[in-house]
């Protein structure tokens, strides 16, 4: 379902299962189809602000069903681990 010269962003890895594509799932005529990892380079700054960019143009949407203070970061990570929550958790820091 991806147009030519569309990109395919992985973002994350929660269920720990391989993605798998259909033989010829990312072939077209016309420019390439790429997929790549987001996020994965030693500076995130431009990563996230791509990524807040995006939020606030509402072209991507968070979908955070966990949150709470950063103190209850074990209990956010198992939550994610054992996918009980179907979006984001948000670790809240306060200065």
């Amino acid at each position: 379902m991806l147009a030519p010269g569309g990109g395919v962003q992985n973002i994350g890895w929660a269920s720990g299962e391989p993605a798998v594509f259909e033989p010829y799932s990312l072939f077209s005529i016309g420019p390439a189809k790429t997929m790549s990892t987001f996020g994965d380079v030693h500076e995130v700054g431009p990563d996230l602000a791509t990524l807040l960019g995006f939020v606030a143009a509402g072209k991507l949407s968070p979908e955070v069903d966990w949150r709470g203070s950063w103190e209850r970061f074990a209990e956010a990570g198992q939550a994610l681990l054992d996918r009980r929550i179907g979006g984001k958790a948000v670790l809240d820091v306060l200065a």
